[in-house]
């Protein structure tokens, strides 16, 4: 086998053409891989977003009825304040 120049050239090229193609499918399947993944992820915060809204949700109806519960015994009728009698000092609301 002779080696000169020409032959050197085009193992070269051969090599580079090889070597370009063999990195554009690797790149293409990391691509596809990347793109999975992305999906996955989305897919799964999607699923918690809905499990966190769903949780809030049950915790807002069960504070709503748990309020309204309690709301009868909250209205306590409120008295006058009275006038300080005689001898005494009104400082604010407390009489002294």
């Amino acid at each position: 086998m002779i080696i000169d120049a020409k032959a050197i050239i085009v193992t070269l090229l051969i090599v580079a053409v090889a070597l370009y193609g063999g990195l554009q499918f690797v790149r293409s399947f990391a691509l596809s891989i990347a793109q999975e993944n992305h999906d996955a992820n989305v897919a799964i915060d999607q699923a918690e977003e809905e499990k966190r809204q769903k949780q809030e949700r049950n915790a807002d109806v069960a504070a709503a009825s748990a309020f309204a519960k309690v709301e009868p015994l909250l209205t306590v009728p409120t008295n006058k304040p009275s006038a300080p009698k005689s001898g005494e000092v009104a400082l604010g609301s407390e009489v002294i």
